[in-house]
């Protein structure tokens, strides 16, 4: 015996509001998969800056904080993909708040790295200069901040084309009116 499907497309044993539920968590289940393996290589990539950082600790004399960036960044990335991966199998509200205060921290010291990093820029590659260090450790932390500030910008300046799209359809956008159409009162008993 087939199951009756009212106008709405739904089984009528679906209750009202779940179907917003089935769909969300069809989407999930789908991109669970994908965001396991972002989390996975990111973290790679996270204890790979971590070991690179403790690893040139004494490798850059030029500016000893450029390996320090590397190991607070590679750590607080650590740090928060284990947080997200919690959210991930429990879905707890305080883990947001963890996350947000790991992902301020980050910004705080992507700046602070910035600056670091790019104030040595071409730093002397020789072990016995005083401007020395470790191309490893330097070129870890350039590219790094490089390949995050080219994605911020095409993020931003993607964001920026689609907000100045919506406004100008927006604006020039016509409503459906004749203009040569006879006006109408609003209030049928003002005639």
């Amino acid at each position: 015996m087939s199951q009756e499907v009212p106008p709405t497309g739904l089984p009528q044993d679906v209750p009202a509001g779940h179907e917003e539920e089935s769909w969300a968590q069809k989407v999930r289940t789908k991109c669970l998969p994908g965001v396991r393996i972002t989390l996975l290589l990111s973290l790679i990539f996270y204890i790979s800056m971590f070991g690179v950082g403790i690893w040139g600790i004494k490798k850059c004399p030029v500016e000893p904080n450029i390996p320090f960036f590397l190991i607070v960044i590679g750590g607080i990335g650590m740090l928060s993909k284990f947080v997200s991966a919690i959210e991930i199998l429990r879905s707890h509200q305080p883990v947001k708040h963890v996350e947000s205060s790991l992902y301020t921290i980050e910004l705080v010291f992507m700046l602070l790295g910035s600056f670091w990093v790019f104030k040595e820029y071409k730093p002397n590659y020789n072990p016995g200069m005083p401007d020395y260090c470790n191309k490893t450790v330097y070129m870890f932390a350039f590219v790094y901040l490089v390949v995050i500030c080219a994605i911020l910008g095409i993020l931003m300046t993607s964001y920026c084309c689609f907000i100045g799209c919506f406004f100008f359809v927006a604006r020039t956008r016509t409503p459906d009116i004749d203009p040569e159409a006879p006006s109408r009162p609003l209030h049928p008993e003002d005639q």
